[in-house]
């Protein structure tokens, strides 16, 4: 299937210098809006300017799992691994601990034996999803939110957010608002990244580029794929912007 090759009102970049990051493949960008690398990943930087391994935890649920992707490997926290190893300097480790149908507050309770006992350099926590399908109490999933938030920092662990992906279909049968607007405050209260993939996915399907919901199964397999390796193409440059910084804005559409 033949995808947009750019995004409107892209245009061709200017040469990179030796301490820019590159920006992710022209199908995969975003307005500057939707993704922001000007967060701070202190355990990330100090890995990259010792020259250590790199150790990454993914947390989430189904979609996190691969679900509706043609192969395992075809999942964002696999094509992660891919991705950083392509762009950063050190080995790297992405460890996927996701885990069907956990709400926030199942994941945390998780957080002493399976995250924290790994010595991760960052966490990846997807969530929402459960949550809103089982309508729990916004001020609960707050709370298991700042709770595991806070319990990373006394670690050093750095941590980025992801919120629920964005179908058309599921988004007509589940109120996700509540969960995503609270994400959003939660991070910036605790001054931690968010990546918000449910505007990003939206974006996309807006701009007609690939719907997992469209098409026949092969076709929906095809996007799945192209959404998820694009999940990780972005994941992959916040996380090389924000662990080697530069002095130049960070945004991840070409200029």
């Amino acid at each position: 299937l033949a995808l947009a090759a750019t995004r409107a009102g892209a245009v061709e970049a200017p040469a990179a210098d030796a301490h820019e990051a590159p920006p992710p493949p022209a199908t995969c960008q975003v307005p500057d809006s939707l993704l922001s690398a000007d967060g701070k990943l202190p355990a990330v930087r100090a890995a990259l300017a010792a020259r250590q391994p790199l150790r990454v935890i993914v947390l989430g649920t189904a979609s996190s799992m691969g679900a509706g992707v043609s192969a395992p490997q075809k999942a964002y926290p696999e094509r992660l691994q891919v991705v950083l190893s392509r762009r950063i300097p050190v080995k790297v480790s992405v460890l996927n601990k996701s885990k069907l149908h956990d709400t926030a507050a199942e994941m945390l309770r998780r957080f002493p034996n399976e995250i924290v006992a790994e010595h991760p350099d960052l966490v990846i926590w997807q969530t929402g999803t459960t949550d809103a399908v089982r309508q729990v109490e916004t001020k609960e999933f707050d709370d298991s939110l700042s709770a595991g938030i806070e319990m990373l920092a006394e670690k050093h662990i750095d941590i980025i957010l992801m919120d629920p992906q964005y179908s058309p279909h599921t988004t007509t049968l589940i109120n996700f608002q509540p969960y995503l607007q609270d994400m959003e405050l939660i991070a910036q209260s605790h001054d931690v990244m968010l990546f918000s993939r449910n505007a990003v996915m939206e974006h996309w399907v807006e701009e007609g580029d690939f719907g997992a919901d469209e098409g026949s199964r092969a076709e929906q397999l095809h996007h799945a794929d192209m959404i998820h390796d694009c999940i990780a193409e972005l994941l992959g440059w916040m996380i090389e912007v924000a662990g080697t910084p530069t002095d130049r804005p960070a945004t991840a559409t070409v200029h």
